[in-house]
């Protein structure tokens, strides 16, 4: 393949979303065990904006966003013998999936399903391997209560999925316009804010067996430690600091075989699974602004087909 050049986005400073560009680059070419590939949509996490705005000072500049995408692959390393050009996947990357070309690890992919939508694709390595993460180190058993804050975005979602799956009791936060979406995955729902703490207790009086914190609210971690006992687990994968020693902070460990089992819920309709919104890479700028105003239903999605000329 002699064409690497790829469009990426990019920010060389701190700020809201009119800090980020495109830019125009080279690729270096695949190693042996990597894949170049033409990406076709890609996720969008909050995560990405926060780090836009400066809210982890440790990224270097310039950043580059995104972490999950689908596309078709371009061109193969020398060593890689499970994937061809032309095939339709999906998977992680290395920070930088919002972009038109990428290079990434040949086993980071999983194969696309024929009828899975391009925007649907794009938009679940990420969550599906951070949801099974979450509930591996929780370690809950079949009838046990689990406590998501912020369950209607897109790790909630497939969290509290996964979670019932597995026979696990599911009380979960989130807006009020939110509350049906979080009955229809099977939690049992509750709106967040003042006075959520007794509104809990009234849908579950007994104690819980763990909770999550999605949303990143001081009020969160208070009502997770009033309401699961020392011999629970209280994780956060909001990724601010937090007040307790009882709450650890959890980060995605990829296994392609825990996002395999999500694609396959999702492709077959075991899993509700919803894309709020896709734009256009064109119009990452206000992707990312809409991000930053939350209330997050499912995920946001770069869709790399529609390409227009700010990019």
């Amino acid at each position: 393949m002699n064409d690497l050049t790829t469009t990426v986005l990019s920010a060389d400073h701190y700020g809201d979303a009119s800090v980020l560009s495109f830019v125009k680059g080279e690729l270096p070419a695949p190693g042996p065990q990597q894949v170049v590939v033409d990406v076709q949509a890609a996720g969008i996490n909050p995560i990405d904006a926060r780090r836009m705005t400066g809210e982890f000072r440790h990224s270097a500049l310039p950043q580059y966003f995104g972490t999950e995408f689908a596309g078709v692959i371009a061109a193969v390393g020398s060593a890689v013998s499970d994937w061809k050009v032309g095939d339709a996947v999906l998977g992680s990357g290395d920070g930088f999936t919002h972009a038109t070309r990428i290079v990434v690890p040949a086993a980071n992919l999983v194969a696309k399903p024929a009828g899975l939508a391009w925007e649907v694709a794009g938009s679940l390595a990420g969550v599906g391997q951070t949801a099974s993460t979450i509930l591996r180190e929780l370690a809950l058993q079949p009838g046990q209560w689990l406590l998501i804050h912020g369950g209607s975005g897109g790790v909630g979602s497939i969290t509290i999925q996964l979670a019932k799956a597995l026979g696990i009791h599911v009380v979960a936060t989130a807006s009020a316009a939110n509350q049906d979406y979080l009955r229809q995955l099977g939690a049992l729902p509750v709106v967040y804010g003042d006075g959520v703490l007794e509104r809990i207790k009234a849908v579950h009086a007994g104690p819980f067996d763990a909770a999550v914190d999605m949303a990143g609210s001081p009020e969160a971690i208070e009502v997770s430690l009033a309401l699961v006992p020392e011999s629970g687990h209280i994780g956060s994968i909001a990724g601010k600091p937090v007040s307790s020693p009882r709450v650890k902070a959890m980060w995605v460990k990829r296994n392609v075989a825990d996002l395999q089992r999500v694609v396959d819920g999702v492709a077959k309709g075991e899993f509700n699974w919803e894309v709020s919104r896709a734009y256009p890479f064109s119009d990452a700028r206000q992707a990312y602004a809409d991000i930053l105003q939350g209330h997050t239903r499912g995920k946001s999605v770069l869709l790399f087909d529609k390409v227009g000329s700010g990019a």
